[in-house]
């Protein structure tokens, strides 16, 4: 039914139309002890047109649940969070392009853990033991040499830290669209409550996808970069600065405006001198979503999004995203 109502409501694009170049499935790794940090979403080539707006609205809601344990360490992330941000885009002579992200986090126990054991049941996903344990239960905790050294389990909810950012497409080759963009995010979120590290953070990333012309129904789309993070307040004496991150991502167009993709995403560890894979191993997630233009102006983009390294990151997340330009 969803494919059929794309159909119908399918604009006719242009075959230079920017919107026909392929768009990311726009997540990242939504763990309590990651998302705090300037890990950026996945992001496509194309920017605003000069003199452009674009606003948005994401919404990210993540089910946790890992309970690991290694020698004189165990850790709890149990919960879910919610996270809503409104992002503003600007487009600027010489392909250039300014953003802001705003957004609102809330970690609570949430409601939809019997929904979520159910979604494991029917695709046969791993649950890491989470059919077990009490239902909407919120702790995010983290034991070592016996010291609590993180316990946020009071459903904490505020601001988070907001992201200014700043985007160059460049020429390309041929069907090959390419741009470079950085990230700062800013320590404006509460360390204490798991909605910001307290501390800047940097980030810088490049991006290459086909469909530059316009004439595939294939979408291909690739990531990588790095991110330097400030010393924050969350697990200080752990931290590493230094992170590597990348994703992928290919789709296929059911009609110009309705593109159903798979994305892969990917990042180095955040954490070291710890033998719990939720703080230092590799996470990768793996997820099923689609991009659709609803009208000329207005595009919505959804997405499940599962742990393919399970323990490392979290158990399952969705994403809705609607943007706007003006």
């Amino acid at each position: 039914m969803l494919v059929g109502a794309a159909a119908l409501t399918s604009p006719a694009f242009a075959q230079d139309d920017d919107r026909l170049a392929p768009q990311p499935l726009t997540f990242s790794d939504q763990s309590p002890t990651v998302s705090i940090y300037g890990l950026p979403r996945a992001d496509g080539y194309t920017v605003a047109q000069p003199g452009a707006w674009h606003a948005g609205l994401r919404i990210d809601y993540t089910s946790h649940y890992t309970e690991q344990e290694s020698g004189n360490e165990s850790l709890l992330f149990d919960g879910e969070t919610t996270r809503a941000a409104l992002v503003f885009r600007r487009g600027f002579a010489g392909r250039w392009q300014a953003s802001v992200e705003i957004p609102f986090v809330d970690h609570s126990g949430g409601f939809a853990d019997g929904f979520i054991d159910d979604f494991h049941d029917v695709f046969g996903f791993a649950d890491g033991g989470r059919s077990g344990a009490p239902d909407d239960r919120q702790t995010f905790r983290y034991q070592r040499d016996g010291r609590l050294a993180l316990d946020v389990s009071d459903s904490p909810s505020g601001i988070g830290d907001v992201r200014l950012g700043l985007k160059k497409r460049l020429p390309g080759v041929g069907d090959w669209g390419m741009a470079v963009a950085g990230e700062l995010k800013l320590p404006t979120g509460d360390a204490d409550r798991l909605t910001g590290s307290g501390a800047a953070d940097v980030s810088l990333w490049a991006t290459i996808g086909n469909n530059q012309s316009g004439t595939s129904r294939w979408r291909m789309l690739a990531g990588a970069g790095g991110l330097y993070s400030g010393e924050g307040d969350v697990l200080e004496r752990q931290r590493v600065q230094e992170v590597a991150f990348g994703w992928a991502t290919l789709g296929y167009a059911l009609t110009p405006a309705f593109v159903v993709e798979v994305q892969a995403y990917a990042h180095s560890a955040f954490y070291e001198d710890t033998d719990i894979e939720a703080l230092d191993g590799t996470a990768v997630a793996g997820a099923l979503g689609f991009d659709w233009q609803l009208t000329q102006q207005s595009s919505l983009d959804f997405a499940i999004i599962e742990d393919l390294n399970t323990g490392a990151s979290p158990d399952v997340s969705f994403i809705l995203g609607l943007r706007h330009a003006f």
